[in-house]
């Protein structure tokens, strides 16, 4: 299903496969692949033919750093050395990006050569409660980098093929690229809103923003995903949210979750899936419970979770062709589990 890598002097080598598209019926996890890499916090990406890429995500160190890369049911082995800390990954099927706060770089996944680089507008770092200041999507050709403060993100949008600078087209309170290359945001007026990849733009409905003082009332853009924008509203006080669904072509809403407090949606080779946990709802018993134990889920927009799957202490999910970035047993390493 994938072939094979081979080293080479400044990467690895990585050939393009279009992933198998997963069968119906209960998911499965494959036995984990380790990856020798230890970190605070993780920064992943997965590429169209399944190859998945991670290193720690420290944007302020200094470096050197080291992507490793996942090609299929392969051992982990070196993409990159990079010369300063990770913020975020991306990857299509020529080229890896790799960014820091000051620049974007990207490196021919055929040779692992550095091809060029983008110099990032100033990210101000200051009173940053986490280190998910900017974004990497790589879509329909082009990268798009999302970069957010305070309350408001900007996404910029580069040629790869290109050394002019990035390109800012739209500024919100939230923001998630499709895999066409449309960015659906929360305009100030808090409308959604679609940007296709020609520049011209459909406004939906209005999101809540009417915080309660709990943490709650106010609608986030979380993903694209199965045709839908996924928006979430959290219960506040540490409670389960509402999942909201509206469709990608027309922006009416679709359908709702209530409570269901999903941690990561994705699309996939297997439908829409989304990680919970730890723990887990009903139906995702693992063999030895444990509390670190994260569970994998079928959903659809008729408020369905089906298939469930335990993952163990898992950190997120990639597609198109599924996998989990989860921590060893020990908590001393990270691991890539598959879904089959």
């Amino acid at each position: 299903m994938y072939a094979p890598i081979t080293t080479a002097a400044a990467g690895t080598t990585i050939a393009s496969v279009s992933p198998a598209s997963l069968p119906s019926g209960p998911l499965v996890a494959g036995a984990p692949i380790a990856v020798p890499l230890t970190a605070n916090a993780v920064t992943a990406a997965e590429a169209p033919d399944g190859a998945v890429f991670l290193t720690g995500q420290a944007p302020a160190a200094p470096g050197p750093s080291v992507v490793w890369v996942v090609d299929g049911n392969g051992p982990a082995a070196i993409a990159e050395h990079v010369t300063s800390g990770v913020a975020a990954l991306a990857a299509d099927g020529t080229n890896l990006y790799v960014a820091s706060y000051a620049r974007v770089t990207s490196y021919r996944r055929s040779s692992g050569n550095e091809v060029r680089h983008w110099k990032l507008p100033y990210i101000n770092t200051a009173n940053a409660s986490t280190d998910d200041l900017l974004d990497l999507t790589a879509a329909a050709g082009k990268l798009f980098v999302s970069i957010t403060q305070g309350n408001t993100v900007s996404v910029y949008s580069l040629n790869p093929n290109s050394k002019k600078a990035p390109h800012l087209i739209i500024r919100g309170g939230g923001a998630v690229v499709g895999p066409d290359g449309s960015v659906y945001y929360e305009r100030a007026d808090d409308h959604l809103v679609k940007r296709s990849p020609s520049g011209a733009t459909t406004a939906g409905p209005a999101l809540a923003n009417a915080p309660n003082g709990l943490g709650g009332g106010v609608q986030y853009i979380d993903e694209v995903a199965g045709r839908y924008v996924w928006v979430g509203q959290p219960a506040g006080q540490g409670l389960d949210k509402e999942d909201t669904l509206y469709s990608t072509a027309t922006l009416k809403q679709v359908g709702t979750y209530d409570g269901s407090g999903f941690q990561v949606i994705v699309a996939s080779t297997g439908g829409v899936l989304t990680l919970v946990g730890p723990g887990g709802p009903g139906g995702c018993a693992p063999a030895a419970p444990q509390a670190s134990t994260s569970c994998v889920f079928r959903i659809s927009t008729q408020r369905t979770q089906t298939d469930g799957v335990a993952v163990g202490a898992a950190v997120t999910i990639l597609g198109p062709s599924p996998a989990v970035i989860a921590d060893n047993a020990d908590s001393t390493a990270f691991e890539v589990e598959r879904l089959m």
